[in-house]
């Protein structure tokens, strides 16, 4: 992801009194770009199961925490990064929840996949998507971004056992829906 459309919505040069404090806010969003912006891509993207409207949320997040940064500490870059990834997934189910919201094709795909065929990570991906989005957000933490259960827990606002039990319950559903397609492949 690119930074530069950012740069024109944050900084408005009329706020800042040297071009030092220009220079190294440009610095602190091509940090959080560079450092966090896959991640929150990608958790946007498994609640919203649209690349276009993850896209969006990448942006809404870092102008949230630009525009919000002097009200915010964080302890290290993982206490960082776990405020994104509520702030991406809270503004994605937003957007899901708003009346205004456009319908996208169910069938919009991830390029990101450990599948060796093409029409495999289709399918994995369609599959992945139509399951409920409290199942999406467990797997694309836990799978995609490596997150423990407990930190899934903290990052959702519930218990580690629900987080356990939504792991557990969306293994089965992808099981059952790719043993389908499994089905179907060896006729």
């Amino acid at each position: 992801m690119q930074s530069n459309g950012l740069y024109i919505r944050v900084i408005d040069e009329r706020l800042f009194k040297t071009t030092k404090e220009v220079t190294a806010l440009t610095r602190d969003i091509d940090y959080i770009v560079d450092k966090f912006s896959d991640d929150i891509y990608r958790a946007a993207l498994a609640v919203t199961g649209s690349v276009h409207e993850a896209e969006d949320i990448v942006s809404e997040v870092i102008i949230k925490y630009f525009t919000r940064q002097g009200e915010l500490f964080f302890n290290d870059d993982e206490h960082l990064k776990a405020w994104l990834l509520r702030t991406a997934i809270n503004l994605s189910k937003d957007l899901l929840r708003s009346a205004g919201r456009r319908l996208r094709a169910e069938n919009e795909v991830s390029a990101r996949s450990d599948f060796s065929s093409p029409d495999m990570q289709i399918d994995v991906q369609n599959a992945i998507n139509r399951l409920d989005k409290k199942y999406r957000i467990v797997l694309y933490l836990f799978y995609y971004q490596g997150c423990k259960t407990d930190e899934i827990a903290d990052i959702l606002g519930t218990s580690k056992g629900t987080v356990t039990s939504r792991l557990k319950r969306a293994r089965e559903k992808l099981k059952l829906s790719l043993s389908d397609y499994e089905k179907e492949m060896s006729v």
